[in-house]
């Protein structure tokens, strides 16, 4: 009965390798043909870390003019790739007040204390929203570019209340949610399988788009399988967040 089993593993590992293809050979691009060639999921992964350190050095008692500079630096420096995310969000309401808070937020030290908070609050609202709507939507894809989306907004948000006077000790919690909802939906379905040794094992993940890549580790099965999605950016984004 083993041999038969192990048999069967070998069988489905060939199968699946030859479907998936060796993991190295696989670009962002094949992955997903139908991406626009514009959007760079790795900048866009890059910018919003870069934005959550900058407004973690302010939080540690850096300056607030330095960390502003430094997150809209991060977000200009992938606002096309950005931007092409948020406006794939079928929302309208959700996809107006993102594209807002990252067109604007460059202009945040020019308004008035009145307009200074306005915006703060409206960048607070339209995180709200986008987290509602990650309960709501069933689609995979749409709570995909959700998960890019509030955390293009999220450091945004997260500098402005600072900057307005505003606490951010209701809004952690909110963004430590919305991102273990896109983390928990969108983690990949992945199998594992033995050689006909019982050696040599390799991880298979499947994305939820059916873009399917295998590695030694799981974690490496994932991350290639997810290569294209924001589950690595809520992943990150959660241990950005835990210590905040």
């Amino acid at each position: 009965m083993r041999r038969k089993l192990i048999g069967v593993a070998v069988t489905l590992a060939m199968t699946v390798t030859a479907t998936a293809g060796p993991a190295q050979a696989a670009t962002p691009k094949e992955a997903h043909p139908a991406v626009a060639p514009s959007v760079d999921p790795v900048a866009v992964a890059q910018a919003i870390k870069a934005a959550y350190d900058a407004y973690k050095t302010f939080l540690g008692g850096g300056s607030s003019a330095v960390a502003t500079a430094q997150i809209i630096a991060a977000i200009q420096a992938a606002e096309r790739d950005i931007i092409n995310h948020i406006d794939a969000v079928a929302a309208a309401n959700a996809r107006a007040c993102a594209r807002s808070a990252v067109l604007d937020f460059p202009d945040f030290d020019n308004l008035t204390p009145d307009n200074k908070q306005y915006f703060a609050l409206n960048a607070t609202s339209c995180i709200t929203e986008i987290d509602s709507l990650l309960s709501t939507v069933t689609s995979k894809a749409a709570q995909d570019q959700l998960g890019f989306s509030i955390n293009a907004v999220g450091p945004i948000a997260l500098m402005a209340r600072s900057k307005a006077g505003l606490h951010n000790d209701t809004l952690v919690p909110v963004l430590r949610e919305a991102n273990q909802k896109v983390s928990t939906s969108l983690t990949p379905r992945c199998v594992n399988l033995y050689d006909a040794d019982s050696h040599l094992r390799r991880w298979f993940c499947t994305a939820y788009n059916g873009y399917r890549m295998d590695a030694a580790t799981q974690a490496d099965a994932q991350s290639l399988a997810m290569v294209d999605t924001s589950w690595e950016i809520a992943k990150n984004t959660l241990t950005q967040l835990a210590s905040m």
